[in-house]
């Protein structure tokens, strides 16, 4: 016996709006399953290209220090603020940072030398590395998952360092508290600086953009160094 067309019709769509059910379940279960990992993909990308632009400010910063740039000057933090257009670092005047803390960035600017016994016969820095010059530009109290950021490398003690002109530290030849961490000295345990000789140093802090899922680098925040 052939079946009515109005019943093939009929059993279609049913079996149509059966099927169109079941693959709006598979496709929520399939939605919630795989959204965590385009989520963290997403998250790394930026967080890569986040450090990508620090970086940039870490190596703009350092350029101009060589070029002997008084990053004292407003004028000078403003062009390094530029370069970090987007990062959020709030720059001001003078070697300790901007007065109100605000900002998501950190910069910490070291000028390190050498003490050989040519730089100074007898001194209590020889062989040790020294700092000369320290300023900060940025939020100096930034905070990381709760602790302030610090320089990896140590520094001056605050008898010997001018917080408020210059940033340079007194006495670097012959006071201990002008010498930097082991950490510094042993990047240079197999070739070091020249006696007399100076690093230029910039380590950029910055905030996190994201944090998610426990992604060191989005949780940690940036941390970029820059030597010359």
């Amino acid at each position: 016996m052939q079946r009515n067309p109005l019943e093939k019709r009929s059993s279609f769509r049913r079996r149509r709006h059966s099927q169109g059910g079941t693959e709006v379940v598979e496709f929520v279960i399939f939605f919630w399953l795989t959204f965590p990992g385009f989520l963290w993909m997403f998250v790394t990308g930026m967080n890569f290209v986040y450090m990508d632009k620090v970086n940039d400010v870490a190596l703009a910063a350092d350029l101009m220090v060589v070029k002997n740039q008084d990053m004292t000057l407003q004028g000078s933090q403003d062009i390094i603020s530029r370069v970090a257009t987007g990062l959020n670092l709030v720059t001001g005047s003078g070697p300790n940072g901007n007065s109100g803390g605000t900002g998501n960035g950190l910069l910490v600017l070291s000028t390190v030398q050498y003490i050989g016994t040519t730089t100074c016969t007898g001194c209590t820095n020889v062989g040790k590395y020294v700092f000369t010059k320290r300023i900060y530009v940025g939020n100096k109290s930034l905070q990381v998952n709760g602790s302030t950021v610090a320089s990896l490398f140590g520094n001056p003690a605050s008898a010997l360092w001018d917080s408020t002109v210059s940033g340079t530290v007194s006495n670097n030849q012959t006071n201990t508290g002008a010498q930097t961490n082991a950490t510094f000295a042993a990047m240079y345990s197999n070739t070091p600086i020249p006696d007399g000789q100076v690093v230029y140093v910039v380590e950029s802090f910055f905030k996190p953009p994201f944090s998610f899922g426990g992604y060191a680098g989005s949780t940690n925040g940036v941390y970029v160094r820059a030597l010359m």
